[in-house]
């Protein structure tokens, strides 16, 4: 709470009224009379002085509302602070209307001397009479009525902070400390004396209207207070902090293991009933009771960064700001099922050899991998390699490692993998393999193909470059030979129209290219059936 205290010089004049009441009781001279004069111009002048406070105050209230960022939480203030004003303003007029008519009644003031600007003392300050009808019961009764008047004034003004935060204990506390009070006491005896009776009947002229400027500057002591606790509002009134929990803040979001797992354990404040905005990577999200909720799918494997930023008060400033907290990083990996046998691990020379590599819980970003013995891996992306080998070695192996979240390297394992030149295909006729055929089958194939089958790749070929075809004759001496360049069998159909059964074909020194370089096949053998 904003507690208006009072000056040094307040409390002053306040305690010498009240001395000055005590001495009336009994019967001090006519110049402790003239005493009440000088304070009457001192609460004046403490009047104007609080009227300019809070006039302050309240201009501050319309700049916030001019303000578009502000105004939205200035508005519900703004109008109990014109309410603090206008009741304040009603009762010092009040107070004002009832001292003109007790200075009217007492003669009215002396006139003023040349070159004399402030209030004039009265011309009766020591009359009884004319005040006393004035206030009491059995004459005009205004007494009672003024007193009901400043204690309805302190409690509407109090009551207007009802819904500002901790406004019991504010309330509480202005109640007590308040001297907007007209109260009826008793004495030792415990004969009730009336505030009328003590304060306004029996006390002379200058000491009555010295009171009710004191009563216009408690009014407009009280209202200072009321709009200082409003203002403060503005502010704070975005986040009550209503609600509180334990929170578990993990360091990382994956552990491994063999590592520590680390957090920070907080108690929360939050505000349940918040509707500022909340952003998370500068997008909107839904806010319920106080909290900001958040989902977006996981896609594929990666690390993926988060910061959030909620609309709060700069409380230096009492403009809005965004506060934005530290950046969130969270893993996504895609659910897959690794099957391996253990002594089938072969890499094969001149080929693409596809590899999957990861380390669960640690992004490919984050997954390093080395290699040795002639293998080279290339990188396709979300732990996806092709390793392809040289000659040379029978071995090499693959190395993975974890970069952590601490900053420190770490080897997860390795593999190592035996290094294999790709199978020798097998020789075929068109579609036919070697063996007995008739003429007729033998001579429509129109190429020689080495063929490699059942292997654990797709799509591994091998073309014929050169071979020679030799067709040896079981009915006459001598035999037909050709070389021939490629693999088309056009030269071998023109030799097998002259062939009969039990001729032999004999294809031999058979040149193919193949992945892991040219090969020399042997040879094979097609018989005429």
């Amino acid at each position: 709470m904003a507690n208006q205290k009072l000056t040094p010089r307040q409390k002053m004049i306040n305690m010498m009224y009240l001395v000055l009441i005590a001495m009336l009781a009994l019967n001090v001279s006519r110049e402790i009379l003239k005493s009440f004069h000088l304070f009457e111009l001192s609460f004046n002048s403490a009047n104007q002085g609080a009227d300019l406070r809070n006039k302050e105050m309240m201009d501050r209230f319309n700049l916030s509302m001019i303000n578009e960022r502000t105004k939205h939480r200035t508005e519900k203030w703004h109008k109990l602070a014109k309410e603090a004003r206008q009741i304040s303003s009603e009762f010092c007029s009040y107070v004002e209307s009832i001292k003109s008519d007790v200075v009217k009644g007492a003669g009215g003031r002396e006139a003023a001397k040349e070159n004399e600007k402030s209030l004039t003392e009265l011309k009766k300050p020591d009359d009884l009479e004319n005040h006393a009808h004035y206030f009491v019961s059995e004459g005009l009764g205004n007494g009672a009525k003024l007193q009901r008047r400043i204690n309805l004034t302190r409690l509407k003004l109090i009551s207007l902070l009802t819904e500002v935060r901790n406004g019991k204990s504010i309330m509480k506390s202005l109640e007590q400390s308040s001297n907007l009070k007209a109260v009826d006491t008793s004495d030792n005896n415990k004969e009730k004396q009336t505030w009328v009776s003590m304060y306004l009947e029996n006390a002379p002229v200058a000491g009555v209207v010295t009171l009710l400027a004191k009563t216009q500057n408690d009014c407009k002591a009280l209202e200072s207070e009321v709009l200082s606790v409003l203002e403060e509002n503005i502010n704070i009134s975005t986040l009550t902090n209503d609600g509180q929990m334990a929170m578990l803040i993990p360091e990382n979001q994956t552990v491994m293991s063999g590592e520590k797992f680390k957090a920070r354990v907080a108690l929360v404040s939050y505000d349940k009933s918040t509707s500022a905005r909340m952003l998370v990577n500068g997008q909107s999200v839904k806010v319920i009771d106080g909290f900001g909720y958040v989902e977006m799918p996981a896609v594929g494997t990666g690390s993926h960064k988060l910061t959030a930023s909620i609309e709060t008060i700069d409380p230096n400033t009492g403009e809005p700001m965004m506060l934005e907290s530290s950046p969130l990083v969270w893993n996504s990996f895609t659910s897959s099922a690794t099957v391996s046998a253990d002594n089938m691990n072969v890499l094969f020379i001149g080929l693409d050899n596809p590899m999957s590599i990861s380390v669960p819980g640690i992004t490919p970003e984050n997954t390093i991998v080395n290699s040795n013995n002639g293998i080279t891996l290339k990188s396709l992306g979300n732990g996806k390699y092709t390793a392809t080998v040289k000659a040379g070695s029978k071995t090499g192996t693959v190395t993975v490692k974890a970069k952590l979240t601490d900053g420190s390297i770490k080897t997860m394992g390795e593999v190592t993998y035996k290094i294999r030149k790709v199978p020798s295909p097998k020789i075929k006729m068109g579609n036919l393999e070697p063996g007995t055929h008739l003429k007729s089958a033998l001579s429509v194939q129109p190429f020689l193909f080495a063929v490699l089958e059942d292997f654990y790749f797709s799509n591994v070929s091998y073309k014929v470059t050169s071979f020679r075809a030799t067709l040896i004759s079981k009915r006459k001496l001598g035999y037909d030979e050709k070389s021939i360049t490629g693999n088309s069998l056009v030269a071998v159909s023109q030799m097998l129209k002259n062939a009969g059964a039990g001729d032999v074909l004999y294809l031999d020194e058979i040149k193919v290219k193949g992945p892991s370089g040219d090969l020399n096949m042997e040879s094979v053998t097609y018989k005429i059936k």
